[in-house]
């Protein structure tokens, strides 16, 4: 009799033990396609000498949400900001993104890495081990849905981009912005791009300076 109610006792031990681990177990992190529309659905955007940059900023959870695996990812600190360049040109341009800021009043922001992106969204549950600086390109040890993340956070990102002629090319930024903040900051803001120039020649081009408030997510009337 007793050892019946052992076993009856270690088997719901056993059955709320395994409920606890799938409780605690995180969703796999899914990359989520994106394709950026065409320069004029952009109300951002600037034209000159043959290029059209567009900037889109994801200022919501929603906007952020669905393009990349994160439900809170604005609330959580980090709003990604799409710049799309059209280049109508019969030669490439490159752009880099290194020394692109987002520029209000005297502050200025530039983007996060990947990895510091990653590390921010993912560290409060405390599961990645990761290399300290110079910051690599992969994390070390950590759990798979920060690995999925980083891979798409990288796959995501402007980094050093070629346009080829007649082409066009996007990519994010990662900007820590406080998210009650967002949308007051992002109207006040603007977007310098100043290093762009020809593949061929290496001839740098005009510099963009891009205003966000036309971006800038309405804010619902009720």
């Amino acid at each position: 009799m007793r050892s019946g109610r052992l076993c009856n006792l270690c088997f719901l031990c056993l059955l709320l033990l395994r409920a606890t681990c799938l409780w605690g177990s995180p969703a796999a992190y899914k990359a989520r396609r994106w394709e950026p529309g065409p320069a004029e659905s952009y109300p951002a955007r600037l034209a000159s000498e043959g290029v059209t940059i567009a900037v889109h900023p994801l200022d919501t959870d929603e906007l952020a949400g669905a393009v990349f695996d994160k439900e809170d990812m604005v609330t959580g600190g980090i709003m990604p900001l799409a710049l799309i360049v059209f280049n109508d040109n019969d030669y490439a341009v490159v752009l880099e993104s290194d020394s692109i800021e987002l520029v209000r009043g005297d502050e200025r922001l530039h983007t996060l890495s990947p990895l510091q992106a990653v590390q921010r969204l993912f560290r409060k549950s405390g599961r990645s081990v990761w290399i300290p600086n110079p910051l690599p390109r992969r994390s070390s040890g950590g759990s798979a849905v920060d690995r999925e993340a980083l891979e798409d956070f990288e796959h995501k990102f402007l980094g050093r981009r070629i346009v080829p002629p007649k082409t066009r090319s996007a990519g994010f930024l990662y900007l820590a912005i406080p998210e009650k903040a967002v949308r007051a900051y992002l109207e006040s803001a603007r977007v310098y791009i100043p290093d762009l120039y020809r593949h061929d020649t290496r001839a740098r081009l005009i510099y963009f300076e891009v205003d966000l408030a036309p971006a800038v997510t309405p804010v619902a009337v009720p």
